[in-house]
């Protein structure tokens, strides 16, 4: 079945040509989970179109690094072929870029590409840190792309905005959402921070209050925007045990949320405090939309966990 916008890419091993590099390497899509990637098929190595892509996809190669994108070329030579195409073609000194060999045709064929004679179509596919693609153009051979224009979409996509006709990287954005939402999720689209930011709740507690209870079921994620708390465990011999102080931009109540356990602390206000409030259903669906996301709140549930008392 021919990939399409909103499918994951096949995990497929490949050789590819890297520049300096002493014999063919292998690689997988999947290697690049957690960062963007643009991949390119082009026709065949040595003609008269495909060199003035390859280089310039290279010319702003450094623009897609600061956007975290990797480039990565790939055509149905074998690695030997690019091996001398590139050493020889001085249009193409300046690439380096890994480039895909695809002999088995198999990665052609499952991006829909393959003709006939063993060739790939001329397709771009933008792929996200989930693996997903997000964006397809597939032109004819006798037709060459505007690696700009697949700048500009990637750009675009990892706005997260609603992208109007012309638009343009820096452009103020439309959609409006919480600031302190974004900055404890900022790998999701700006989009889905809108939607959630009118789940928020933004709840007052004052000094000596006890916002979570050790023991309970889990109900809310909590962002601090003001004041501070403690977080306090409460060990088999009925001591506490005070295992963090949090405060402005900080976070608590996730452990027990993904981890479907009951609350491993309380949490006491210190002073004044001002939280913003998520229903752990709407929590765990941010959570849920891309692996990074989830990733890197298992990293604070691991170190939370760590400094529990045995």
């Amino acid at each position: 079945m021919a990939m399409m916008v909103g499918r994951t890419v096949p995990d497929l091993t490949v050789d590819y040509w890297a520049r300096n590099a002493p014999g063919p390497r292998q690689m997988s899509l999947k290697e690049f989970r957690g960062k963007w990637v643009v991949l390119f098929f082009y026709a065949r190595d040595f003609t008269y179109i495909c060199p003035t892509e390859v280089a310039a996809f290279a010319d702003l190669q450094h623009d897609f690094a600061r956007e975290d994108a990797i480039v990565i070329g790939a055509s149905t030579d074998s690695y030997f072929s690019h091996e001398t195409w590139f050493r020889q073609d001085e249009r193409l000194n300046h690439v380096d870029f890994p480039v895909i060999a695809d002999t088995s045709h198999k990665l052609s064929e499952a991006f829909g590409l393959l003709l006939d004679d063993g060739s790939a179509l001329r397709g771009t596919f933008i792929i996200d840190p989930d693996g997903i693609v997000r964006h397809m153009t597939v032109n004819e051979l006798d037709v060459a792309r505007n690696m700009d224009e697949t700048l500009r979409v990637l750009q675009a996509l990892q706005s997260g905005d609603l992208c109007q006709v012309g638009w343009q990287a820096g452009e103020e954005s439309h959609v409006k959402y919480n600031e302190w939402l974004g900055k404890v999720f900022p790998r999701l689209k700006k989009s889905v921070l809108a939607d959630a930011s009118k789940r928020l709740k933004t709840v007052l507690y004052e000094a000596g209050d006890i916002i979570i209870n050790q023991g309970d079921k889990p109900d809310c994620f909590y962002i601090i925007v003001g004041g501070q708390v403690s977080v306090i465990h409460r060990n088999k011999a009925g001591e506490d045990i005070r295992l963090a102080r949090l405060g402005q931009g900080e976070v608590f109540g996730e452990m027990g949320i993904l981890t479907e356990t009951r609350r491993s602390a309380d949490v006491r206000a210190d002073t004044n405090v001002t939280v913003l409030a998520l229903d752990w259903h709407d929590f765990k669906a941010l959570v849920n939309q891309s692996s990074p996301t989830a990733g890197d709140f298992m990293t604070i549930v691991e170190q939370r966990r760590s400094a529990l008392p045995g």
